[in-house]
Parts: C-alpha cells; structure tokens; sequence
C-alpha cells in the first residue's frame, strides 16, 4: 500500500500573531535561550524543559517540556524538540508519510519546512521537519498542547 502523495499547502507561522487570550502572555512567559545551537523561543513560566532527556546515536540535541500535569508521558511531552541527523529525518517523514500525515509548507523565524498533521495511537499528532544546517529540527507535539505549541513556534527565532 502506498498512501497517497498530497501536494503541501502553504501555512506562515509568523511572530506577528495577535494576541489571543489564551495566549502565553509576557507576564506568565519565560524565554529558553540555547547559545550551543543559536535559537530561542518563549514558553510558559510554569513549564518544565529538560535538555537531552534522552539518549540516541541520531539524536544531537532534544528538548522536552511539560506543564508538569498529572497525566505527563514523557514518551508523548507536549513539546518536543530534536536536532537529529538527515538519516533519521529522512526515517521520520516516511513514518509520517505512512501515518497517512496531511501536509503543509511553514515557514518558522525566516526558515521553510513542512508540518506533518498525523493520527498515532488515537490522537491528532504534529511533527515540524526543518532543515538546520547539517542536521534537521524536528518539533513536535499532540493535538490538546496545540495552543501553546503554537505560540512558542510564534516567538521562536534563529540566533545569529
């Protein structure tokens, strides 16, 4: 079975958003800043983030962040980010692809890369797969965090 190819359409994630109430306000906003891999983004003050929570020879560098709820899954966080090697990307997206994934082209601080929009294991699911230098940045998260998720990708931004 081969699923079938969609053409991607055009979504722009910009940091121009407006304001929304739920949206992470500067007052309840901390800001994650990794000078090694040059990017930062603003999250919510009463999350968690652990860098490298978990070791992989295609992993170079992850992040995860939680809210710290009850029913936290640190194999499913509500954020996660991974700079992995091509090969691994390369795995991702087809597994994406095999999910069935419906696809979009987004443009993340300046940078194009496709949004994969999947169901895995009863929830709607979203992986971002953006070229970073030599490596991939894969962001992803589940449906129920989409808000939140969607501000820190508003405010993220590429380090010079």
């Amino acid at each position: 079975y081969q699923p079938v190819q969609k053409e991607p359409s055009q979504t722009l994630i910009s940091t121009s958003t407006p304001p929304s109430v739920s949206q992470v306000s500067t007052t309840t906003a901390a800001t994650y800043r990794n000078d090694e891999w040059r990017f930062e983004f603003e999250y919510p003050k009463n999350w968690k983030l652990e860098e490298n929570s978990f070791y992989s020879p295609f992993s170079k560098f992850n992040l995860q962040g939680d809210s710290s709820a009850e029913n936290y899954n640190p194999f499913r966080p509500p954020l996660l980010l991974n700079i992995v090697t091509l090969d691994f990307a390369s795995r991702a997206v087809i597994s994406f692809k095999n999910l069935n994934a419906r696809t979009s082209v987004v443009t993340i601080a300046g940078v194009r890369g496709i949004k994969y929009e999947y169901e895995f294991e009863g929830t709607t699911q979203t992986g971002i797969d953006l070229p970073f230098g030599e490596y991939r940045m894969i962001l992803g998260t589940e449906k129920q965090y989409e808000d939140v998720f969607n501000q820190i990708i508003a405010s993220f931004k590429f380090l010079k």
